[in-house]
């Protein structure tokens, strides 16, 4: 790269890190380089509307390491082609498609032809929303011609353009209901919403079979899992989302049951015992020592306040 190429990627580094953040900027080829940065914010959102010729640019490691400031971002590109590539995927997006980035972790723009580019960002701590599940919604393209996206799209557009003042309470308010209805977009687009909603409808007929199974012995995470056609392993990963294990949930289920059953005129010609081994309590002693840490109250204690003479 010649010393004259080499001052100008230099120079635009400065501006995008002045107005950004800290990036390696490459050319793509031996175009002149020229271009324009734009800026609004609106609240603690900033739009900005970038344009250039074909270009590259990097967020290493090091350089996100030694950021002070760490952003949650959005790239439209409404004008020439647009790859970006973060968390093990990549994307291309064109023609007001746009996707979602975070400038904590590496990630690489590469831009080509006669480009524009929108980019919106919001400090990475206004956003309620975990790393891991952030890590899911990166370099996810976001199209305008379904989904949130159709709405979406030209309402990012209208950020970066002037228009009449609003109140500081209203410029927070509007930059952080863009910032929810970005991330539901990028959730709607990667798949990550249905995905969710499988599982828990999922989980749901789970819990309904071992509710109604709670009295067979060989009810296990395996009789589970083939019940299902699903692995053990999925199993225990639908159940750990509810923060709960598979034996745990079955457990309580169980106690559950056998704290109606006490209190239940039903079943009052059976005993305390006979209640606890018909819902897998093995022995009377731990099915006492377990209902009592469930319930603050031993079975005969609860069932003696229930009005049930038979208490052995």
């Amino acid at each position: 790269m010649s010393s004259r190429r080499r001052r100008r990627c230099g120079r635009g580094q400065e501006v995008i890190r002045d107005r950004f953040i800290a990036l390696q900027v490459a050319q793509q080829d031996a175009s002149p380089l020229s271009g324009s940065v734009r800026s609004r914010q609106i609240g603690h959102l900033q739009a900005s509307v970038v344009t250039s010729t074909p270009q590259i640019f990097t967020r290493t490691q090091k350089l996100a390491s030694a950021a002070d400031r760490d952003l949650l971002a959005v790239g439209l590109v409404d004008r020439g082609s647009g790859y970006l590539a973060q968390d093990g995927r990549d994307c291309f997006v064109s023609g007001g498609d746009f996707a979602v980035y975070d400038t904590s972790r590496p990630f690489t723009w590469a831009m080509s032809g006669d480009w524009r580019l929108r980019v919106y960002t919001w400090p990475r701590e206004s956003i309620a929303i975990s790393e891991a599940e952030l890590q899911q919604l990166t370099a996810t393209p976001v199209r305008t011609n379904a989904g949130v996206g159709f709405f979406m799209s030209p309402m990012l557009d209208r950020l970066t353009q002037s228009g009449a003042g609003m109140s500081g309470e209203g410029a927070v308010r509007l930059a952080c209901e863009v910032a929810e209805l970005t991330v539901t977009a990028a959730g709607e687009a990667s798949g990550r919403w249905r995905a969710a909603e499988c599982g828990a409808e999922r989980l749901r007929e789970i819990q309904a079979f071992i509710e109604a199974h709670l009295t067979e012995t060989a009810l296990t995470h395996d009789r589970i899992a083939q019940e299902f056609f699903i692995s053990p392993r999925t199993l225990h990963r639908l159940f750990a989302q509810g923060g709960y294990t598979v034996a745990a949930w079955i457990k309580t289920r169980r106690l559950e049951a056998c704290r109606r059953a006490l209190g239940s005129s039903a079943t009052r010609n059976l005993t305390i015992n006979e209640i606890g081994s018909r819902f897998g309590f093995s022995t009377p002693a731990f099915f006492s020592r377990e209902f009592t840490a469930r319930f603050g109250v031993s079975p005969r204690r609860y069932r003696l306040e229930n009005g049930c003479t038979r208490l052995d």
